[in-house]
């Protein structure tokens, strides 16, 4: 259990933070997920989902933050609970960004892309198991922080391979295509590489 201060144990939490941190960790891990499933699995139903996922995580951030600005007293520094839940909404805003890119554009899958979302989709689900533990073992919860690190290294490093098979191409139409989606599969990894910045802060501070 995390250490409490003397305004905390004066002026308890109002609201429970630790569980929307968990719930929106979740929310973002199932939309990543979702965007995943979608391109093995191109259906409308599976679009439609992970559209769905992406709206209720922006709709749990929202809730936080006015809870956020309403709140006396939170169980840890105001500011990193509101740079986490930010950084995480970016994480599925941009896997969504992604995946209508794909269907818009008309873009065949690739491997690059594939291996872009399953490492992302690895980073998010270890990151939603090491939030969950916040409230409860911080100690535990950092062994998910390498975890999370090595999916964004290894997003970004897809990236770079897959930009570098792109210009060998003279399908310049094709190669631009292609480079919006790595873009927006690598600012998810990007984001995701800032959120667990300030879960392993937060980490640190509780312990």
């Amino acid at each position: 259990m995390g250490k409490k201060n003397f305004m905390e144990l004066v002026f308890p939490a109002k609201h429970d933070f630790y569980g929307m941190l968990k719930e929106q960790a979740e929310v973002t891990y199932r939309g990543v997920e979702s965007v995943l499933k979608w391109q093995n699995e191109p259906t409308a139903d599976n679009f439609n989902h992970a559209i769905a996922l992406t709206i209720q995580a922006d709709i749990v951030r929202m809730a936080m933050e006015e809870k956020l600005f309403d709140a006396f007293s939170t169980p840890f520094d105001r500011q990193d609970i509101y740079d986490i839940s930010v950084r995480m909404d970016r994480i599925i805003e941009h896997a969504r960004f992604a995946m209508q890119s794909i269907k818009e554009y008309e873009v065949e899958m690739d491997r690059y892309i594939i291996h872009m979302t399953s490492e992302l989709n690895r980073g998010t689900k270890a990151f939603a198991e090491g939030v969950a533990l916040l409230a409860t073992d911080c100690a535990e919860a950092r062994n998910y922080i390498q975890i999370i690190r090595n999916a964004h290294y290894n997003t970004i490093d897809y990236y770079k391979k897959g930009m570098a098979e792109m210009f060998k191409t003279d399908d310049a139409m094709n190669a631009l295509k292609h480079y919006e989606i790595y873009y927006q599969l690598r600012e998810a990894a990007h984001c995701l590489g800032k959120s667990v910045d300030v879960l392993h802060r937060i980490v640190v501070r509780l312990a």
